[in-house]
């Protein structure tokens, strides 16, 4: 497993996580971090047992929570409570970074992204934030290996239709 500190900053998918509160401190009843959003930016839909709140600090969003079908805005000021288990997915729909504090119950989550993400160790390992990802850089492979052995599900439409 990754270091377990403070201060440590992650590249998870297309954001940066850095974190501010580890769930090891809190006897795993949360973890709070910053999460810098590039454009277009964002997860997959899916779902797991951590309740996550984001407060958005700046930029514009667009999060879908249940259904799939019905996105909804979030500027800054917003707040967003996922409970756990729910659908959910976001994505930065500006043209420059957002950025969300995030808190997550009990924490889990954190060693998801500690499993899946790639350490920053210095300000010349911290991708442009303000441009699209590649995301035929990504590695999703990664990131569905593990997903079952921290409880993540991502939802995913079907490729292949009968």
């Amino acid at each position: 497993m990754k270091s377990q500190s403070k201060n440590e900053q992650l590249l998870v998918l297309t954001d940066v996580i850095k974190v501010l509160s580890i769930n090891e401190e809190s006897n795993n009843h949360y973890a709070i971090f910053e999460e810098s959003v590039p454009p277009l930016g964002g997860p997959p839909p899916h779902t797991h047992p951590d309740e996550e709140v984001f407060y958005i600090l700046d930029g514009d969003f667009e999060f879908v929570l249940n259904d799939l079908e019905n996105p909804f805005k979030a500027l800054p000021g917003s707040v967003v409570h996922v409970p756990s288990n729910a659908v959910h997915t976001f994505k930065n729909v500006g043209t420059s970074s957002g950025k969300m504090l995030v808190i997550i119950t009990p924490g889990k989550l954190l060693d998801y992204f500690r499993v899946i993400g790639k350490e920053l160790n210095s300000t010349i390992d911290l991708p442009n934030m303000n441009e699209v990802p590649d995301f035929s850089k990504l590695d999703l492979a990664k990131v569905f290996k593990h997903a079952q052995e921290h409880n993540i599900n991502f939802i995913l439409p079907d490729v292949i239709k009968n």
